[in-house]
């Protein structure tokens, strides 16, 4: 392209170096438009214009942030329909795709452009044009046509810039880092658009870093602030035919562009941001013999006209070590002339390249001046002159100063550039870190971060390692375990005397209300730690990889040699130090972890500064730092400290639902690098070095796609590499990779599987592995998913080839997953057995990372398409996925590490989201079967009195069911809404069908036991017909004699004591008639009869020696019972002792049976029917199926045994049945029972005499009828409100049956009573009664003001209530036909619920009533007389009768709260699940030393202090009564009783029963006549144990 050679600034060309357009200065500043460079107005577009129409108004300026791009949002969504679409591309999409691609290192982001219709149109209008030739050859109409294609486009380079402009600090940083890593020109010098303002972002090149290596030399690793280096410059004058960037790019990297030029994809002739700019990139040899250049060089790049940017070539040329210029021609203008003779004055070299100059001899000019001629020349002849000239050049100034970016800022103030730095929060952030760094300095940089991070070296290391033998003890097995958890401690006190100078320093720079100049911190914190630990890094990091080397060769002779011993120990010496000198951010945080534990073991002692170091942590993670999860160096979990960082995090964000993404992989197979590329993160990235670590980063999801992914954050978990290179034939190197792959795919809801390149060996190692963890989470219910990603795959594109390998690799899966099954002890044959996988979906093929060899390899975009593809995979599993909240991710992560430090995986998983669903579900139980207990008692009670009143002969069971079935049909839809609609649906979804199930066995053994009472009443009723219908007979005789008699004697006037004289007569001649009429009942000597009974069933002398020794009395609590036995014949042993397993097992045959015969004494109606010689019968029948059905392995129960246990329950039954008999009797002998209703009889005739009208009197009459009935519905209704009152409010009672226990034992420590806590240890059930008794009286009957008396008051009330309108709405029915019978009935009918009916005033007299208002009005006032009698008996708690509820509100309760029976077979201690008969294994959180139940050592008199929770963790055994050893590592191999449990192990320190041990130590020994001794030795810290560390131990 030719060019004229004498033009105006004005009149220049339009095809300079970039084939581009430039902004006038006035354009700029009023931002109105753009001027063409001949001075017309190009376009009526002005900059902010730009911006709006690539969708970035909002973000203008520096507004758009690392967290609006890097999270998940619609964009994240749209790329594959963008990349895959046909139609245009839409400008507003232009800024985001290209953010988005560079984000994920796709150099083709540079490339994006919107694919325009121009040319298809054109193509399709020539076809209808002329095929005249001559038309075909005509110019004109070519050159004059309206095709303003270009004008339209965007430049890709606008988009950069654009997007660069609108982009806060941290942003650009990441965007220049980005573009570094796709070896991409940065901008240097970058026009503002807005003004004529000039910045050199030096911050954004502030994190990246550049790798060289010369030929047989060592490789460097500079940041690129640091790195000191030639400089080459080029520029142009003029308007030059060839392009200036793609020569710059022949010179730097001819596979690659590495400075955007007029031929790149998608370039136009107009831009808008690229004037005036200034690109600079490295160029980095790789240490081989065809590198360009040997040494690290930096280009420089000015687009524009030298000429117009006078002050920016100053600069540039200023530092440079080789000028070049591109010109078109010999004959430059003045001021080009004027610039060449100033860069040909200056000492560096200036190589001018002519665009019309032909090939000839260099022209070498004064002072190192040469001209190169392009015209007609072949481009690779060119490039490899041009290579040559520049190389020479530099060889001649090797003594020049070198350009470094560091010293160029100062230069740019001096020109009044803008430095990014000089920001205030910037150099706030800066100051900060060189505080810290300050503190650092002044010492051996070996020796710093072992002097200022003390505890997370040995110490930590120490500690993690004895955390982890706890879950391994052996010997003794609570002596070990106490004096690894004192070393532990020890440890801790250490690590609390650490000093806080460097960690306050840090801390008081996230004090900032400004969020940057937190982040500004933080990276030049990161900066400066490079900076001082770089050098020394490096040459040990050298030393490191060359012993490696030689100890591989070593290794390859297959011999062990002291050399090759010495080589390993320098390694490991070698290793050491580069930890030492391997000093970050992250080891800070780990650090203030370490800290923070420490102190979190004293929390009352913790100070502010401690307490805040969670809060930085969480804002280091919430702004999009990692943060370490897996110590690197201890491969160990924090827990305590992770836990408190989620518990900030949750604070700031809320409880938030998160994804979690984790990768695993052997080590330097790229996954960081993948995480980094498809999300934009920040994981470290190196190779070879194994810091057993994993750490989690979390990315936003936007609102936008809240919807369809239903979660709010992805938090992405990268893991070091498995197999590392230090850990290869260790053992524990194989434990590692074990626990971490368990402890990640369990964490994980999809897990990365990461395979280097398809080579067979390496696949069968990790997928042996992976699968193995797979296969552990199946066992413990825990679903994740996974992904196989296969990196380095030659040709990714051979369809065929990745069938074969999906098809291999299905296949190896399979195989993998049998052996591990074997291992697991598990049926799997398959991998889809274990997960659920798709071969075709979910395995994914990705093209080598680099697109040729590094160090100037930019990525390959295949690799990006992959990656790309991959999220999009990601993200479509993710979406609708149950997730945990954040909240629920805390408690995940301690179940996992937790499981995963014990050796046992499956077994030591406990699921504590799981558990916290369930005991919920309990409490939820409690409150459904409550509302069923509750409204039972209510239609018992009613139905009672239908059965006392006659209205019902016969109880159906439907009946019951019909009246229950309104409540019961709540119960089931409260049960269906909490398992469909509760925050935890998923995990109860597992015990829906057993609760349903279990509810309406509830229902029908409540509706059975119900139907059963009432059956029983009805007979009992009919038994007693003639005796009650004689009463009411007497009742209504006496009603109408006194009556009689008053009417007789209304005339006279007498005294009270003359009517009493009168009435007493009438009462005696009438009682002499009944006696005649009616002998009374016959007594009964309880006692007398049942020892018949017992005569009966066994030998008589038998029976009344053994009551009169008194021996039997001693059943229930018995500690031997060796008397009572019979050794089996088949056993030849002359004598036996009964063990202690033995001897529990009869007495809890002795407690069962006692407790069941208890029931059935407490359920028989002696007081309603009188003493039967057959309830006598029952209980002494239940003892003997008892005892028959009692099966031992080497003994049989002698015949006193069922003698004395017979007699110790019939004692019971005696004393009850005594008292009992007495109650019937004084209630059915007319006689008694008349002489107690005489006072009411007086009261009826006193008032008769007095004058009172008969309707008074029989009101009066009415209302004593109803006294009893009266009385009765208000202790009923008083029974149900104080177990309803106890069970809501008192905190033991309205929870589950593990919150009961808790206060159970909360109460026998306050108590602090052997004997209370030895009737707990061996009666629970019984002492589970008795506690809910004591309660109950001390909450409702004890106190200045019992709490019954304010219950039965208002029960007293409410029936007020109910009788008054009983009166009213039978007075308003009856009052017009003035029927008092009918007002009777009506009456009646109204209180059909109570105990009164109109027989019970059969054969009174009142007929002569006839006013019905006079009868409500006497009926209200007797009414009210009753009520405040009856209220008056509630003044005092001694007046309150509480034989008179027919259920006793601790009855009520006792019922409701009795859960799980069942005793752990080691220390008996009491499964502590709500629900009876409930799924899953028994459990329990106290478990007890065994030495409380009386355990001791095989074959000593030692008895044993360790806990179950310990025992599992050890190499201790069982000693089985068939004298089996087995081992309590896989105790439920003991048998069914022992399989039933589930026992894990426990690291806490379990305070209360070491407490109670140490406290009871002698009355234990006295009691079970051992010691603890030898094995059974106390350990001594257990005895600095309080009652107040017990207590507080319980509130788990």
């Amino acid at each position: 392209m030719s060019s004229s050679t004498n033009m105006s600034s004005t009149e220049k060309n339009l095809h300079n170096d970039d084939s581009s357009y430039r902004i006038t200065e006035a354009a700029v500043q009023d931002s109105v438009g753009q001027m063409s460079e001949d001075g017309t107005q190009n376009e009526d577009v002005n900059i902010p214009d730009l911006i709006c129409r690539l969708n970035l108004s909002n973000f203008y300026q520096h507004k758009l942030t690392t967290a609006d791009e890097l999270s998940i949002s619609r964009t994240s969504f749209q790329i594959e329909k963008l990349q895959t679409q046909k139609e245009p591309l839409k400008e507003e999409d232009l800024a985001f795709l290209y953010l988005h691609k560079l984000l994920t290192l796709d150099y083709r982001a540079k490339y994006i452009t919107i694919n325009s219709t121009g040319v298809r149109s054109d193509i399709e209008e020539t076809f209808h044009m002329t095929e005249d030739l001559n038309d075909f050859l005509n110019e004109h109409d070519y050159n004059n046509s309206n095709n303003d294609n270009d004008n339209i486009l965007i430049h890709p380079m606008d988009v950069q810039m654009a997007v660069f402009h609108c982009a806060d600090s941290f942003l650009r940083q990441n965007m220049v880092t980005k573009l570094s890593s796709c070896q991409y020109a940065l901008p240097l010098l970058v026009p503002s658009p807005t003004s004529t303002d000039i910045e050199l972002p030096l911050w954004t090149f502030r994190q990246i870093k550049k790798t060289w290596k010369s030929v047989g030399g060592l490789s460097t690793s500079l940041p690129v602030c640091q790195i000191k280096a030639p400089m080459v410059f080029f520029c142009r004058l003029g308007s030059v035919s060839t392009s200036k960037s793609q020569l710059l790019n022949s010179v730097i990297n001819p596979k690659h562009n590495t400075f955007f030029h007029r031929d790149s994809p998608g370039s136009s002739k107009n831009h808008l941001f690229m004037e005036g700019l200034v690109e600079i990139a490295w160029y980095c040899p790789a240490g081989n013999n065809d590198d360009i250049f040997k040494e690290c060089i930096a280009f420089c790049n000015l687009h524009g006209d030298a000429v117009e940017h006078k002050e920016k070539v100053d600069y540039m040329t200023e530092q440079a070590t080789v000028n070049i210029v591109l010109m078109q021609n010999l004959k430059p203008d003045e001021k080009g002339k004027e610039l060449l003779l100033k860069l040909h004055c200056s000492s560096k070299p200036l190589i001018c390249v002519i665009s019309d100059l032909k090939k000839g001899p260099l022209k070498m000019g004064n002072k190192n001046s040469i001209k190169i001629g392009l015209k007609h020349r072949n481009q690779a002849e060119l490039h490899k002159e041009l290579i040559s000239v520049i190389s020479n050049c530099l060889q001649k100034c090797n003594s020049a100063p070198t350009f470094s970016l560091e010293a160029s800022s100062e230069l740019a103030k001096s020109y009044r550039f803008r430095v990014d730095e000089d920001s205030q929060e910037c150099q706030a952030g800066k100051t900060g870190a060189l505080e810290v760094i300050k503190l650092l300095k002044g010492g051996d940089i070996s020796r710093i971060k072992a002097k200022f991070l003390p505890c997370q070296g040995k110490l930590w290391q120490e500690w993690s390692r004895k955390n982890k033998e706890q879950y391994r003890l052996y010997g003794d097995v609570e002596q070990t375990k106490s004096k690894i958890q004192e070393h532990m401690k020890s440890i801790r006190n250490q690590q609390r005397r650490t000093s806080l100078d460097l960690m306050k320093a840090v801390c008081k720079n996230f004090t900032f209300k400004q969020n940057s100049k937190k982040m500004y911190f933080v990276k030049w914190l990161g900066v400066h730690l490079d900076l001082l630990f770089l050098e020394k890094l490096s040459e040990v990091t050298q030393q490191y990889y060359k012993q490696l080397s030689d100890l591989q060769l070593l290794k390859q002779k297959r011999e062990i040699t002291d050399e090759f011993r010495k080589k390993e120990e320098e390694l490991e010496r070698l290793s050491e130090k580069v930890d030492a000198v391997t000093f970050g951010l992250e080891h800070i945080v780990r650090e203030m972890g370490q800290i923070y534990e420490a102190w979190a073991e004293t929390p009352d002692r913790m100070t502010a500064d401690v307490s805040a170091f969670p809060a930085v942590a969480a804002d280091l993670l919430i702004s999009g730092h990692p943060l370490e999860l897996m110590d690197g160096d201890a491969a160990h979990v924090p827990l305590t400290w992770i836990q408190s960082v989620l518990d900030k995090v949750t604070e700031r964000l809320g409880d938030q639902r998160v994804f979690v993404l984790s990768v695993l992989g052997l080590q330097s197979s790229g996954k960081s690098t993948m995480l980094n590329a498809m999300f934009g993160l920040q994981f470290a990235v190196s190779a070879g070095r194994c810091t057993r670590g994993a750490f989690m980063q979390l990315i936003r999801v936007k609102e936008e796609v809240k919807d369809q992914l239903k979660f709010d954050y992805l938090l992405v978990v990268d893991t070091e590499g498995l197999q590392s290179l230090q850990l290869v034939g260790k053992q524990s190197g194989l434990t590692h990779d074990n626990e971490l792959a368990t402890f990640v795919t369990g964490l994980a809801d999809l897990t990365l599987i990461n395979i280097k390149g398809e080579n067979p060996a390496e696949m069968k190692n990790i997928i042996q592995i992976v699968v193995q963890a797979f296969l552990r989470m199946k066992k413990v219910k825990l679903t994740p998913s996974c992904m196989f990603v296969h990196q380095n795959v030659a040709d990714i594109s051979a369809g065929e080839k990745n069938m074969e390998g999906r098809r291999q690799l299905h296949k190896l899966l399979d195989e993998m997953t049998h052996l591990a099954a074997t291992q697991e002890v598990c049926n799997a044959e398959f991998f889809t057995d274990v997960i659920k996988f798709n071969i075709q979906t979910d395995v994914h093929y990705f093209a080598q990372l680099w697109e040729g060899n590094p160090p100037m390899a930019p990525p390959n975009p295949r690799y990006s398409e992959n990656i790309e593809n991959l999220k999009q995979a990601i993200l479509k599993a993710a979406a609708g996925k149950k997730c945990l909240k954040l909240s629920e991710l805390k408690v995940r992560i301690k179940d996992l590490w937790t499981a995963v430090l014990n050796e046992n995986f499956v077994f030591s998983f406990k699921n504590c989201l799981e558990i916290a669903a369930y005991r919920r579900l309990e409490v939820m139980y409690g409150n459904w079967t409550w509302e069923l207990r509750k409204e039972l008692l209510l239609i018992e009670n009613k139905l009672h009195n239908w059965v006392e009143n006659g209205k019902v002969v016969a109880i159906d069971p439907k009946l019951i069911h019909e009246e229950l079935s309104s409540t019961f049909c709540d119960v089931k839809n409260k049960t269906e809404i909490f398992f469909t609609e509760d925050k935890d649906a998923e995990i109860l979804s597992q015990w829906k069908v057993r609760t349903e199930k279990r509810i309406k066995e509830i229902h029908h053994n409540l509706i059975e036991v119900t139907a059963k009472k009432l059956t029983e009443l009805i007979k009992m009723k009919a038994a007693r017909k003639t005796l009650d219908d004689k009463k009411t007979q007497y009742e209504n005789e006496l009603f109408n004699k006194s009556k009689d008699l008053a009417s007789g004697l209304k005339s006279e006037v007498m005294n009270e004591t003359s009517l009493r004289t009168e009435f007493n007569s009438m009462w005696g001649k009438w009682l002499s008639d009944l006696r005649a009429e009616m002998p009374p009942i016959i007594d009964v000597s309880v006692e007398q009869e049942v020892m018949n009974i017992l005569s009966s069933y066994f030998e008589s002398h038998n029976i009344y020696s053994n009551r009169g020794s008194a021996h039997y009395k001693r059943m229930y609590k018995r500690r031997e019972y060796c008397e009572y036995v019979t050794l089996k014949k088949h056993l030849v042993v002359i004598s036996y002792i009964l063990d202690i397993k033995d001897n529990d097992s009869i007495r809890e045959l002795v407690q069962e049976t006692v407790r069941e015969a208890e029931e059935i004494i407490r359920t028989k109606p002696v007081d309603k029917t009188g003493y039967s010689d057959a309830y006598t019968q029952e209980i002494v029948n239940c003892v003997k199926k008892r005892v028959a059905e009692f099966k031992a392995e080497k003994f049989t129960l002698k015949n006193e045994f069922t003698v004395d246990l017979s007699l110790y329950v019939c004692d019971i039954a005696v004393r009850r049945f005594t008292d009992l008999h007495k109650v019937f009797r004084d209630a059915n002998d007319p006689v008694i029972y008349l002489e107690n209703k005489k006072g009411e009889f007086f009261s009826i005739f006193k008032k008769q005499c007095e004058g009172a009208t008969a309707t008074a009197v029989f009101a009066d009459f009415v209302c004593n009828k109803l006294k009893p009935s009266i009385l009765q519905s208000v202790y009923d209704k008083t029974a149900i409100d104080a177990a309803e009152e106890m069970r809501t409010n008192y905190t033991a009672f309205n929870g589950n049956r593990s919150n009961l226990e808790k206060h159970i034992l909360q109460d026998l420590a306050e108590a602090e009573s052997f004997q209370l806590f030895i009737t707990y240890i061996e009666d629970p059930k019984n002492y589970l009664s008795d506690f809910i008794e004591a309660k109950f009286k001390q909450q409702m009957l004890e106190g200045r003001n019992p709490r019954i008396l304010e219950i039965l008051k208002n029960a007293v009330k409410m029936k007020h209530s109910s009788v008054s309108t009983a009166i009213q709405k039978a007075t308003q029915e009856t009052k017009q036909n003035k029927d008092v019978h009918k007002w009777l009935e009506r009456f009646s009918q109204e209180l059909k619920d109570d105990k009164f009916t109109l027989k019970d005033l059969k054969g009174a007299y009142y007929q002569e009533i006839t006013d019905i208002d006079f009868l409500h009005k006497m009926t209200n006032k007797a009414l009210q007389c009753i009520i405040n009698e009856t209220t008056s008996c509630f003044e005092n708690i001694s007046s309150v009768r509480m034989n008179v509820f027919r259920q006793r509100p601790e009855d009520i309760l006792i019922k409701q709260l009795c859960g799980c029976w069942v005793q752990c077979p080691f220390c008996a201690a009491i499964c502590t699940n709500t629900i009876e008969g409930h799924d899953g294994k028994h459990s329990v959180h106290f478990h007890r030393p065994e030495g409380v139940t009386g355990w001791k050592w095989y074959k000593t008199d030692n008895l044993a202090v360790d806990i179950c929770t310990s025992l599992v963790a050890s190499n201790a055994k069982i000693v089985l009564p068939d004298k089996r050893f087995v081992p309590y590592r896989t105790y439920w191999k003991a048998g069914p009783e022992y399989a039933c449990w589930n026992i894990t192990p426990d690291t806490s320190e379990q305070a209360y029963w070491k407490w109670f041990v140490c406290r009871f130590q002698r009355d234990l020994e006295k009691y079970y006549e051992k010691t603890f001794k030898g094995r059974g030795q106390i350990p001594e810290a257990w005895r600095s144990i309080t009652r107040n560390n017990a207590i507080e131990s319980l509130n788990y």
